[in-house]
Order: structure tokens, then C-alpha cells, then sequence
């Protein structure tokens, strides 16, 4: 059995290696695809667009290293059983079962691993990518700027607008530059031509300019107008950072976190949901007892327990009302969480004859409370509430959007890795099921299987961000379905069929 297991493993160690090798480059060449507009022009260095492709490359291993595993396994074992190898080892009472037991025993080791790279080398590298592609963004050479176009050069203060450009000499012909740097006046500058340059340093961008003018207007009086005509003028344009800068306290996106980082971010949307649940209830509790508090008198109402005095109407209290009064201050005259009056419950205990059944909280009201009866001081109409418990309801949504948000990312870290053991359980019987397939079988059978579970990986994942599926069930439904018909497939391969 030790050579039956060395020899299945040596026959897939070549395949596997060449297939993550060839499906690796394959999606880098596309990302280079994709991002040569991003770095061409840019003026960088080769080891910055070297430091680029090298960051690409542990996400781009996390996503073809499933692939790798059913390409070979495909290959492999039609091979084996186009030689008869795989019946001559049934022959000898050997299943296919126990053919596979050593690829999946590395397939689980493998998905441990790349669990663990997908937990800390992913993140990490995701993030310097990240943080690589916003400064390159940034960067902002000299042969940037496009004939005939307001370049913007300082945001919101500088527009450089050339009519044609030679890049060689680096030079711009009628060229007119807006400079809005002075608060106090605005100047327009025209050049029948100008050399630019970068300073030793790199940040600050001058002009040399040849037979112009500039015009001067300022803003406190726009009548006031002045032109100036010049034979060369030097102009200064500083901190247009042409220095590559990369800015390492970024804020970090899902999938630059960790699991850890990743739980810390569901909790705070777990919370902030709670906090909108609470203040929803809390606000409708306020509206209900501010509405119970404005009584209107009951004109010939018998009251419950005591008889109707002559000549004039009653409150629930048993008391006279006071028609010259005004309606009471809720934030005076009530407590915060006051459930009902004391003065009330007591004479509607001695009318009826039951004991008061509430009392007052004597405990603080906490934030939410105050924050939802705040708001319910301001109601006036139905409209003014709905649209409060709307408000609320959309709060609570996107807590629950950010916590399915974070903990798909958390499954995928798991889910993707454990895709290599489902592959290995559906590879090898559909290969056995097929051996004259050759590389027809492994192209075909590949892409398929690739598109619908990453298909189903998409799909569960917009379900659960739209909140109609739990992100275990989203992440971890596609391996199960899959893995389910690996085992159907092991299970018709007992025989061998041509």
C-alpha cells in the first residue's frame, strides 16, 4: 500500500505543479491586461511595476489553487485508467476509494495551509497592492497632461490647458494656466510656449514661459482688471507630488483584514443594528404614552367604580377638568421613564377598587431612550413617524448588511481552500468514468466546474448581502452541492465501464 500511495502521489506531484504554474500566469497576464493603462505613462521605476505584479500574485494562488487540483487530478487519473491501471487495482481488490485516500489526505492538508495563507499572507499583501495602486493613482507626471484639455494639476487651484505638447522635449506650445492659488485674485496666463521640469526632488512642477501675458482680476472688485506682458516668466507650481507615495495608515477594505479584524467590524454592525431595534422601540413606547397624556374630555361618559357628578363631565381620574389649563410639558411635568401618572393610578385604584399595577422606573433612562423620546417630542403627524421608524428600519439594515458583509468574507477564507478536497472527490470518478477523454476531458470538465462554483460562490454571496440568506449557508452551500455529487460519482464508479 506505502508504494501504491508513493506512486499516486508522484504521478500527481507534475501535473499539479505545471497546472498552478500555467492557470497562475494565465491570470496575471490578464491582470496586466487590465492594469497596463493604470502604469503606462506613470514614469515609474520596473521594481515599482515588478512590486505591483508580485502583490497580485498570493491573491491569484488563492483562486487557482482549487483549479490546479481538479486539472490534475482529471488528468492523472484518465491516464491511469486509459493504462488499465486503475482496473487492474480493482482486480486486486483495491477501490477506488482507497486509490483516492492519499490525494485526499493532501487535499485536506492543502486547504489547512492555504486557510492559514488566506488568514495572514492575503491580507497583507491585498493591502501594500492596495495601497501600491492608490499612489501610482496619484502620481502625476509631466507627459500626463492631454492636448487641447483643462489638465488639473493642484486640485482646485491649478488647470494647465496646452494646445500641443512635444514629449520629447518636453515642451507645450499656446498653453494657458488658471492659477486660483491666491484667495484674493485670480490670474490667467497665456504663452506662445514653455518648457516644463520637475524639481531635483521631484514634488514641485515649474514653468519656463516665452511671450506671454497674465491677466489679474480680483475677486473683491471684479471690475478691476489687470494685463501684463511678459518676454519669460518662471512659474512655480509646488507639492504636485510626482514622488510616488504610498500611504500606509489606509483604511483597510474586507479583504485586507484578518478573521479577527473581520469579526471586530460584524460586531460593530451587530451593534449598530441593536441600537436602531432599541431606539425603534423606545420611540414607539415615547409616541404611545405622549399620545395616552393628551385626554380629550368624555361628554356623558359613566365612569367605572363612581357615579357621574350633576351638571358636568368627568376625566378618567374622577377629577374636574381644567379647561383653562394648558396642555402639560412632557419634558417638564414627566419623568423620563414614567410608564403611567402615580396620581392616576391611585385614583383609578380607589375608584375601581384594584391595586395600581405599574410603578415609576427610578432607574436613569440610558442614551437610546433619551435619543428616541427626543425624536418623539418632534412628532406632529403620521408622516413625521413613519418616516422615523423608516429611518430606523434602514439603520437596522445596514448593520445586518455589515455583518453578512464581513462574515461572508470570514467563510470564504474556509470555503474556497475546502474546495480542493470537493474537487479531488469529483475529479477522479468522472475521469475514471471517462479515460479516452484525454485533454478535451480536463479543459472541458474544468471550466465547467470552475464557472458553476464560482458562479455559485457570486450568487450566494449577493444573497446573503441582500440579506435572503444566512453567509454560512451562501459560502458553504456550493462545496456541499458539489461534494454531494463527488460522492454519488464515487459511488456509481465501482465498475468500470466502456
Amino acid at each position: 500500500m506505502r508504494t501504491l500511495t508513493r506512486y499516486i502521489l508522484r504521478r500527481h506531484a507534475g501535473p499539479f505543479i505545471f497546472a498552478i504554474i500555467g492557470t497562475t500566469v494565465l491570470l496575471l497576464l490578464d491582470q496586466v491586461s487590465k492594469r497596463f493603462e493604470r502604469l503606462i505613462g506613470k514614469d515609474l521605476e520596473w521594481t515599482v511595476i515588478a512590486e505591483v505584479f508580485l502583490y497580485s500574485i498570493p491573491f491569484i494562488i488563492a483562486q487557482t489553487l482549487p483549479m490546479a487540483v481538479l486539472i490534475a487530478v482529471l488528468y492523472v487519473f484518465s491516464r491511469m485508467e486509459g493504462d488499465f491501471e486503475i482496473t487492474a487495482a480493482k482486480a486486486s481488490g483495491i477501490p477506488l476509494s482507497r486509490v483516492m485516500a492519499p490525494l485526499l489526505i493532501c487535499a485536506v492538508i492543502l486547504a489547512g495551509g492555504m486557510t492559514w495563507f488566506n488568514n495572514t499572507v492575503l491580507p497583507q499583501s491585498n493591502h501594500h497592492l492596495q495601497v501600491l495602486l492608490t499612489g501610482i493613482g496619484r502620481k502625476t507626471p509631466t507627459f500626463n497632461l492631454r492636448e487641447h484639455t483643462i489638465n488639473e494639476v493642484l486640485p482646485s487651484y491649478v488647470y494647465v490647458h496646452p494646445g500641443a505638447i512635444d514629449r520629447e522635449e518636453s515642451v507645450v506650445h499656446d498653453v494657458a494656466i488658471y492659477d486660483e492659488r491666491n484667495g484674493q485674485e485670480s490670474r490667467s496666463i497665456y504663452a506662445a510656449r514653455g518648457k516644463m521640469g520637475f524639481s531635483e526632488e521631484g514634488e514641485d512642477l515649474y514653468f519656463d514661459l516665452e511671450d506671454g501675458v497674465v491677466q489679474v482680476r480680483l475677486n473683491e472688485r471684479p471690475h478691476a482688471f489687470r494685463r501684463i506682458a511678459f518676454e519669460r516668466m518662471l512659474l512655480k507650481i509646488p507639492d504636485v507630488a510626482n514622488g510616488l507615495e504610498r500611504d500606509t495608515a489606509a483604511i483597510r477594505g474586507d479583504r485586507e483584514m484578518n478573521i479577527a479584524d473581520m469579526r471586530a467590524e460584524a460586531d460593530r454592525g451587530s451593534e449598530m443594528a441593536d441600537a436602531a431595534r432599541s431606539e425603534s422601540l423606545a420611540y414607539s413606547r415615547a409616541i404611545t404614552e405622549m399620545l395616552l397624556d393628551f385626554e380629550q374630555p368624555l361628554a356623558d361618559a359613566p365612569i367605572r367604580g363612581g357615579a357621574e357628578p350633576a351638571g358636568g363631565t368627568r376625566t378618567r381620574g374622577g377629577e374636574a377638568p381644567d379647561w383653562n389649563g394648558d396642555i402639560p410639558d412632557l419634558e417638564r411635568d414627566t419623568p423620563a421613564r414614567e410608564v403611567d401618572r402615580p396620581d392616576r393610578e391611585d385614583d383609578l385604584a380607589a375608584t375601581s377598587g384594584a391595586p395600581a399595577r405599574r410603578e415609576i422606573q427610578a432607574t436613569a433612562p440610558d442614551s437610546t431612550t433619551q435619543v428616541a423620546e427626543s425624536a418623539a417630542r418632534r412628532f406632529y403627524t403620521a408622516f413625521d413617524a413613519a418616516n422615523q421608524f423608516q429611518s430606523y428600519a434602514e439603520r437596522e439594515n445596514t448593520g445586518l448588511r455589515r455583518i453578512n458583509q464581513y462574515w461572508v468574507e470570514i467563510h470564504k477564507k474556509g470555503t474556497i481552500p475546502a474546495a480542493c478536497i470537493v474537487f479531488v472527490l469529483l475529479g477522479a470518478p468522472i475521469a475514471v468514468r471517462f479515460p479516452r477523454g484525454g485533454v478535451a476531458l480536463v479543459v472541458g470538465v474544468s471550466l465547467g466546474f470552475f464557472g458553476a462554483y464560482y458562479v455559485s460562490l457570486i450568487g450566494g454571496e449577493r444573497l446573503s448581502d441582500r440579506l435572503w440568506i444566512s453567509p454560512l449557508v451562501a459560502m458553504w452551500a456550493p462545496n456541499i452541492l458539489f461534494g454531494a455529487l463527488g460522492l454519488v460519482a464515487l459511488a456509481r464508479s465501482t465498475r468500470v465501464m466502456r
